[in-house]
C-alpha cells in the first residue's frame, strides 16, 4: 500500500545556510513520500538563488515581501499531500520524525494535527511537549517529562491534515505575521472536532528564535498580546469571551503594572499598544470570527478541557 504524500512547506527569510540545512534533514528522513516546498519571504541574502542552483525538485514560492511565519500561506496552493507539515527553516530532524508524525495521523481519524517533540538544537536539554494556554490567554512551553502521547492545546511546528486546512482556506491568519498563530490554527482544528496531540517519538531539533531573537524584545510582545487577543475573540464562545474578559484584561494589567515596576517601560507601552490596535481593528476581527464559527462543530468545553491555570502560575516555564 502507498504511503500518503507529506507537503513540507519551510519559511525563510535571509537564512540560506539554515534552509539549506532544513532541507537537507527533510530529504535524509526514512519517510520518501515528502515533497518539499520553500516559502521565501524576500530574502536578500541569495537564498532562492542557492535553492533553484541546487535542488531541482524543490517548490520555490517567493513572496514579494517578508510576511513572517504567515508567509507560510503562500506555498498552500503547491501542497499534493494528504498531510501538511509545517515548519520554520532552523529545525533538524530525527530520522524516523515524519514517519512517526504520518503514522499517527494514520491511526486515529480523530487526530488533526500531530506535533513532535521539540528539543534545544544548541543544548539538547531544553525540551518542550507542546505548548500550554490559559484562560488568560497567556502561554508557554509544557517542561517534559515522562514521554506520552498527550492532548495539547498548540505547538508552532507540527503536521496537520490538509483537509483541515482546506475547510479554512489558509494555514496561518496572514494578519498575525508571527507568534499565536499557531494557536489560533490549532484551536480552529479543534472546533472542527479533532484533537491536537503531542508524538513524543518524532523528535525535532530547533534553533529557537534564531531570527526573531534579532527583533526588539517590545515588538515581539506586541505582536504577542495583539495575536492571543485577537484569537481570544475569534475562537471563544459569546458566553465564554463575557466571562473570561475580565481575567484576560485583569492579566494584562498585572504585567504591565509588572513592567512599569521592572523599568520596562518599551515593553509596557507594546502591551497598551496591542490593545489599542485590537480596539481599533475589531470590526474586522468580528469580520473573520464569522466565518470561523459557521465551521464550528464543538463547544467550548472540548477546547477548554486543554486549557489550565497551573502553568500561568508557576515558575516552570521555559523556552525552546
Amino acid at each position: 500500500m502507498k504511503e500518503p504524500k507529506v507537503s513540507a512547506i519551510i519559511v525563510n527569510y535571509n537564512g540560506k545556510a539554515v534552509t539549506e540545512g532544513a532541507i537537507k534533514t527533510l530529504m535524509g528522513q526514512s519517510y520518501k513520500e515528502i515533497e518539499i516546498i520553500v516559502v521565501d519571504n524576500n530574502s536578500s541574502d541569495g537564498s532562492q538563488q542557492m535553492i533553484t542552483r541546487k535542488y531541482k525538485n524543490i517548490k520555490l514560492v517567493e513572496n514579494t515581501k517578508n510576511l513572517g511565519y504567515c508567509g507560510i500561506n503562500s506555498g498552500l496552493s503547491s501542497c499534493r499531500g494528504k498531510y501538511i507539515f509545517f515548519t520554520n527553516n532552523d529545525i533538524s530532524l530525527e530520522k524516523d520524525c515524519i514517519k512517526r508524525l504520518v503514522g499517527a495521523l494514520e491511526k486515529d481519524r480523530s487526530m488533526g494535527i500531530a506535533s513532535p517533540k521539540v528539543v534545544n538544537y544548541f543544548d539538547r536539554n531544553l525540551q518542550s511537549c507542546g505548548t500550554w494556554v490559559s484562560r488568560a490567554f497567556y502561554n508557554g512551553h509544557f517542561k517534559c517529562g515522562k514521554d506520552f502521547r498527550k492532548e495539547i492545546p498548540y505547538n508552532g511546528i507540527a503536521m496537520v491534515r490538509k483537509e483541515i486546512i482546506d475547510r479554512f482556506g489558509y494555514i496561518f491568519d496572514g494578519d498575525y505575521f508571527t507568534y499565536a498563530e499557531d494557536l489560533d490554527l490549532c484551536l480552529r482544528t479543534r472546533l472542527l472536532g479533532y484533537a491536537v496531540v503531542h508524538i513524543p517519538e518524532a523528535v525535532l531539533y530547533h534553533m529557537h528564535e534564531l531570527t526573531l531573537g534579532k527583533s526588539k524584545k517590545y515588538k515581539l510582545t506586541y505582536m504577542l498580546e495583539r495575536n492571543l487577543l485577537m484569537t481570544f475573540f475569534k475562537i471563544l464562545s459569546l458566553k465564554n469571551i463575557v466571562i473570561f474578559l475580565p481575567y484576560v484584561m485583569a492579566m494584562r494589567f498585572v504585567a504591565i503594572l509588572r513592567d512599569v515596576f521592572t523599568l520596562k517601560f518599551a515593553n509596557a507601552g507594546a502591551r497598551l499598544a496591542a490593545i489599542l490596535n485590537v480596539l481599533i481593528d475589531f470590526s474586522h476581527i468580528i469580520k473573520k470570527r464569522g466565518s470561523i464559527q459557521k465551521l464550528r462543530k464543538k463547544d467550548d468545553s472540548f477546547l477548554l478541557k486543554v486549557f489550565s491555570e497551573k502553568y500561568l502560575f508557576s515558575s516552570k516555564k521555559i523556552n525552546v
